[in-house]
């Protein structure tokens, strides 16, 4: 059997595995069959014998293709951050899946989850799916992702809190954005009980390395820390939607310093991450919310 020939056989037997993966992580077939063809051209080109993991070459391929397409959507938006619906039920619609892909949306590619994925970050999307639902070890994700596994395990954890905190029926954009907003009114005023009402009591707070270094806490745990970490401070935050979601944002010379990446449940504030990594808040969608319409 020629190169090309084999180059072919071990493409087309691992087809079904690539286009699940694909389609999980961009939601509509127009891009997966971009994709797909794209991992056949870098496939075809390559020399077999330099080829370990055939099925494990071809998903790093696609998941790095996946990537750069999230990251221009990103760049170029179709529709407004704020209608998150809006823009999912584009992507499911805008070709019609085959059976096997209609499946695969039965499975795990379901309107509301799908609607939660295009609320990630294109880094927090990778981990998730990969990790989650195709078992793919963090070591592997962080060569696609190019951070540490580390890093990767976080991304994943975020995305993981947001998809359970979708299947909150009290979540609601609106909510989440007065929640967000008194928050940020507690804080500046010193309002410690209203804080306390605000937390969840099993409420976490997290921040990454780069955060750490300007002084936050690695972590916090339950109500009365969080609330005495915040009471009378974030004077200089203002409300953004980071991704979609409700959060706040502290700018240093108009670029974003560091992001407050609010988890919800029940109408409670149950996580907060505080994100300084270059890497990680330049792939967030921040959209700033005028301060006449703080609450």
């Amino acid at each position: 059997m020629d190169d090309e020939s084999f180059l072919t056989l071990q493409f087309e037997s691992n087809r079904p595995h690539l286009r699940a993966v694909a389609y999980r992580i961009l939601g509509n077939t127009e891009d997966v069959d971009d994709a797909l063809q794209e991992a056949w051209l870098r496939l075809s080109s390559s020399n077999p014998a330099q080829i370990e993991n055939f099925a494990g070459w071809l998903t790093t391929v696609v998941s790095r293709i996946c990537l750069n397409t999230l990251r221009a959507r990103q760049r170029r938006p179709v529709q407004s951050i704020d209608d998150p619906r809006a823009n999912a039920e584009r992507l499911v619609d805008r070709a019609a899946p085959t059976p096997e892909e209609r499946a695969v949306i039965a499975d795990s590619m379901g309107l509301a989850l799908l609607i939660v994925l295009e609320m990630l970050s294109p880094a927090e999307r990778i981990a998730f799916v990969l990790h989650d639902t195709f078992s793919v070890s963090f070591d592997e994700i962080s060569e696609i992702l190019g951070k540490s596994s580390e890093a990767c395990r976080q991304l994943a954890s975020r995305a993981r809190r947001r998809v359970r905190s979708a299947e909150d029926p009290t979540s609601d954009p609106q909510r989440q954005r007065e929640v967000v907003d008194a928050f940020l009114s507690a804080s500046k005023s010193g309002d410690f009980q209203k804080l306390l009402s605000l937390l969840s009591p099993d409420v976490e707070l997290s921040a990454d390395p780069t955060t750490v270094d300007i002084g936050a806490p690695t972590h916090l745990f339950g109500p009365h820390d969080v609330a005495t970490r915040f009471s009378g401070g974030a004077r200089a935050a203002r409300t953004a939607l980071l991704n979609g979601r409700a959060g706040l944002v502290w700018t240093q010379g108009g670029r974003p310093k560091v992001a407050f990446d609010f988890t919800m449940f029940a109408g409670q504030i149950t996580y907060i991450d505080m994100i300084s990594d270059e890497d990680v808040l330049g792939e967030m969608r921040i959209e700033y919310v005028p301060r006449d319409q703080h609450r």
